[in-house]
């Protein structure tokens, strides 16, 4: 059950922006470590700094500095250098959550390709992915405006990466592993139908991973979900995208008039389809 940690310091006149960036590094080493969900850093009135730590559970955080001697590293020490008093820490444990992490609808298998891993997303990819949905070019067609830090990516996995009803990848190379390079979903639609999508960072583009990482995807939709159709909303400025959804099989089905209102106007939507070929449909 996911589980958080109340910290509190008050800090040595001066150290404020010192204990500020030594604790920045500190919680991203253990947020990638440990695949913690992150922690935020809030200053009282008083001036007695209070840091909010959360976890998939506490057995999670207890394991993770047992195997892990992080207070040897530097950023940790120059945090206790800047620390004048230290209050007890507080385990919090869930019991009702309107903020809670959405949960995939269905299982995400993990998948192999020539050169590509597709494994399920965590929100640990947040700073892999950061890139991605931060780059002004890159978010353009996107349904919103680029984000401007890690931690609203990490809020933007957990409300649509992992919506319910949908089943989503983050995709890696063999090479590197753990380094998400983007990631394919399927979204559930009515009638055995599904939406894909896909994003993927600027230094990933043009390298053929979109393709054969959503290949494999549409592969899963229609071999294991048995699913009869999947289609895709895309921009039509998006060339880019059209270009690969047409190398992918799916055909031109129409387009809707002034179908979203985003960050660039209001815009149209081009619709593509692919049905399940008659050699896999059950009689």
């Amino acid at each position: 059950m996911t589980s958080a940690v109340l910290y509190r310091w008050r800090l040595k006149p001066g150290t404020e922006e010192t204990f500020r960036q030594a604790w920045i590094e500190g919680t991203k080493v253990i947020h990638k470590t440990c695949a913690s969900y992150g922690a935020r850093l809030h200053k009282d009135a008083d001036g007695v700094f209070w840091s909010y730590a959360r976890w998939p559970d506490e057995d999670v955080r207890q394991s993770c500095f047992e195997k892990h001697d992080f207070f040897s590293m530097e950023c940790f020490k120059t945090m206790q250098a800047c620390i004048e008093e230290r209050f007890p820490e507080t385990v919090l444990t869930l019991t009702d959550d309107e903020l809670a992490e959405r949960k995939s609808g269905h299982d995400v298998p993990v998948y192999e390709t020539e050169r590509l891993l597709l494994r399920p997303i965590r929100q640990d990819d947040a700073v892999a992915l950061f890139p991605a949905l931060s780059d002004v070019a890159n978010m353009r067609y996107w349904s919103r405006g680029p984000l401007a830090s890690v931690e609203a990516v990490h809020d933007y996995l957990a409300w649509n990466a992992h919506g319910a009803g949908c089943q989503c990848w983050a995709v890696e190379t063999k090479a590197r592993p753990g380094d998400a390079l983007g990631w394919v979903i399927l979204m559930d639609k009515e009638d055995k139908q599904a939406e894909i999508g896909f994003m993927f960072r600027p230094d990933a583009q043009g390298l053929g991973y979109a393709f054969e990482a959503a290949s494999e995807m549409i592969e899963h939709a229609f071999s294991v979900r048995k699913l009869r159709r999947v289609w895709a909303d895309v921009d039509p400025g998006n060339a880019a995208s059209i270009k690969l959804i047409e190398k992918l099989g799916l055909t031109y089905e129409g387009r809707l008039r002034a179908n979203w209102a985003t960050h660039i106007g209001v815009r149209d939507s081009l619709i593509y389809g692919l049905a399940l070929p008659e050699n896999r449909q059950k009689d």
